[in-house]
């Protein structure tokens, strides 16, 4: 960890643990929706937002406001679809963690991103943090982590809700990541809308019996195309 993050991170966690909360983030683990090949490496984002509001029957997602400062410990090959991690088969490793496109803002924000350490053997990549000079306002990616897929079966990619879950405003004040329903004073209410594990399908590579089928089929069908089309012409 990068000397001046390490600072802030600490001066935030140890001096701000106790304040009381100013904002809500709510955040979701999104996966491949389509099964993945063994072999082949896929993405998983962490998605930040504000909670969704429903007023009037009509469901809107808010804004996170302010982030400036953020960390988290990320499960993987986890038995369960929670945010906590019963560990199961070694479907997945990761394989890197990049930093996200919503606390950089287009670069106009000076940010100090850390990837964490990943840890294939014991299924978890620990404090992935990122802290940036200014607060940002609005919706995205915070995480990008590339995995690849070692073998066959369905498992789960999780937020730990833990005590290095620590989400925080330009004035260091904790914000809440939320995964709770709430009712506001008026009529609107606040729902779960916050999904903080993810499923992944792992199905066998294909064969190269299979893709030598594939591949054939697509040259006949691509010969006769051409053989109408110059039917087509020779007639005109």
């Amino acid at each position: 960890m990068k000397p001046f993050k390490l600072v802030t991170l600490t001066a935030a966690l140890v001096l701000f643990a106790t304040s009381s909360a100013f904002a809500d983030a709510v955040l979701t683990v999104v996966a491949p929706s389509g099964p993945i090949s063994v072999g082949q490496q896929f993405t998983v984002g962490i998605l930040v937002t504000g909670p969704t509001v429903i007023h009037n029957g009509v469901a809107t997602t808010s804004n996170v406001t302010d982030l400036a400062a953020f960390q988290f410990d990320l499960a993987f090959n986890c038995k369960s679809n929670t945010a906590s991690c019963t560990p199961g088969a070694s479907l997945l490793d990761a394989v890197s963690v990049s930093e996200g496109s919503f606390l950089p803002n287009g670069g106009s924000n000076i940010t100090f991103f850390e990837p964490g350490s990943i840890n294939n053997a014991a299924g978890e990549i620990s404090l992935i943090g990122d802290v940036g000079f200014a607060g940002v306002t609005g919706s995205g990616t915070l995480v990008d982590i590339t995995f690849q897929a070692l073998s066959q079966g369905t498992t789960n990619i999780a937020i730990l809700a833990n005590t290095d879950l620590q989400f925080f405003d330009s004035s260091f004040n904790p914000i809440v990541v939320d995964d709770s329903v709430t009712t506001s004073t008026g009529t609107e209410t606040f729902p779960t809308n916050q999904f903080l594990s993810a499923s992944v399908t792992v199905v066998p590579e294909p064969s190269s019996g299979v893709l030598l089928l594939s591949g054939g089929i697509a040259l006949i069908a691509l010969a006769c195309a051409n053989r109408r089309r110059a039917a087509h012409t020779a007639t005109t």
